[in-house]
């Protein structure tokens, strides 16, 4: 074979291959996917939503009076018994006195003691009266017995004998009046420099309604406080309720009696619940993205055994699911597999034969992951899980590896 012949050859073999590679490049190429089976199985519909933990009962204490408070020495998570006394209240504290304040208060203690000093003496002088008229009568009675004055002079000195009596009686009772007016400023005198403790045990005990834990203390140190100044919070935290704040459109599915489980709490079980009150009034509440958002609060009941969920406390947040559907035996596909042909109609890949063949489904009930197909499918039946836009009708697929 001469040279020329071979570089033919060779240039043809040449050209064959490139055209055999570029042909080979345009070929369609199979798209790698996720498949997922068509199964039957239960399946849950749930409305999920963030709860927090409440107290069912619980009790404020607040200052029965105004005084002054003694440092409380529980502490919050302290057992308390019923009828236990918890918080202690004595009389209030003199004020201090300034300069001005002191110098009146020390002139009225003066005012007072020579106000008592006189009506003293006027009672002296009463009483030295009283005993002359008594004295008095008691000679001119002789002298009326005998005939020797006058029936008319008589009286009158009885008469002015009793008159010296009462007088003696007022000024006995002008002395105590004295002597109370200077208690009295004597009392205005003093302040909480000089006088810081009570005289006494005048102390206010308040002790708690129920068997529980103190939840909250408002005030530990001593001072002072006003009537009806709370105190402290005490609760029984075996009593507690889940309180959800969901959709009014998600609160018209949900009844009295609907079950619920929930999670993420903190522990490994997964607590139950039943929904005890749908509140039948809503609230405008304003999302974290600053959306205006139409909710109700729902009350529900945790059932699971309280030796479960003991470490739980009040304000705990945990995540309630509404159970609103349920049913065994449902024929399902993952809900990501499922995507919009038009306005109304529902469709999935199903994997044929190495190749995607697009399909009508009948779609029923759904929650996050699931959902139930009533017609279009059957069982066992592949289904693409994730479809994106590179998959079509009668695109080569292979499972992903």
């Amino acid at each position: 074979m001469n040279v020329a012949l071979r570089r033919k050859l060779f240039i043809s073999i040449s050209i064959a291959v490139v055209f055999l590679a570029t042909v080979y490049g345009f070929l369609p190429k199979a798209v790698d996917v996720d498949l997922a089976s068509v199964t039957r199985g239960p399946l849950q519909v749930t409305i999920e939503e963030e709860g927090r933990t409440r107290l069912k009962d619980r009790f404020v204490i607040t200052a029965p009076t105004a005084g002054y408070l003694v440092r409380v020495k529980a502490k919050v998570g302290d057992a308390v018994k019923k009828g236990q006394s918890v918080i202690v209240l004595e009389p209030l504290r003199s004020s201090v006195l300034d300069s001005r304040s002191r110098a009146e208060a020390t002139a009225a203690v003066n005012a007072a003691q020579a106000g008592l000093n006189a009506a003293i003496e006027r009672e002296s002088a009463a009483a030295a009266d009283a005993d002359y008229m008594e004295k008095r009568l008691e000679r001119l009675k002789n002298l009326y017995a005998k005939g020797s004055i006058a029936k008319d002079q008589f009286d009158q000195i009885e008469a002015e004998t009793k008159k010296a009596r009462a007088i003696q009686r007022s000024s006995i009772a002008a002395v105590d009046v004295s002597r109370s007016e200077l208690e009295r400023a004597k009392a205005l005198l003093p302040n909480y420099a000089s006088t810081n403790k009570s005289i006494g045990d005048n102390k206010v005990y308040v002790s708690t309604p129920i068997t529980g834990n103190i939840f909250r203390i408002y005030k530990e140190n001593e001072g002072a406080v006003n009537v009806g100044e709370p105190l402290m919070e005490i609760g029984n935290s075996k009593n507690l309720e889940i309180r959800v704040e969901v959709l009014s459109s998600d609160a018209v599915k949900i009844k009295k009696g609907t079950a619920m489980f929930l999670k993420r709490w903190g522990g490994e079980a997964t607590l139950e619940g039943v929904v005890r009150v749908v509140e039948p009034s809503g609230f405008t509440k304003i999302s974290s993205l600053g959306v205006e958002e139409q909710r109700v609060l729902i009350i529900a009941d945790i059932t699971s055994p309280a030796e479960m969920w003991r470490s739980l406390g009040d304000g705990y947040r945990l995540e309630a699911h509404f159970v609103v559907w349920e049913g065994e035996n449902i024929l399902q596909v993952p809900t990501s597999s499922l995507f919009r042909v038009g306005k109304e109609d529902w469709t999935v890949f199903v994997e044929e034969n190495g190749k995607a063949r697009q399909r009508l489904v009948k779609m029923g009930q759904r929650n996050g992951l699931a959902a139930e197909i009533t017609a279009g499918i059957a069982e066992k039946e592949k289904v693409i899980a994730h479809p994106d836009d590179s998959v079509k009708d009668g695109t080569k697929i292979k499972p992903r590896k």
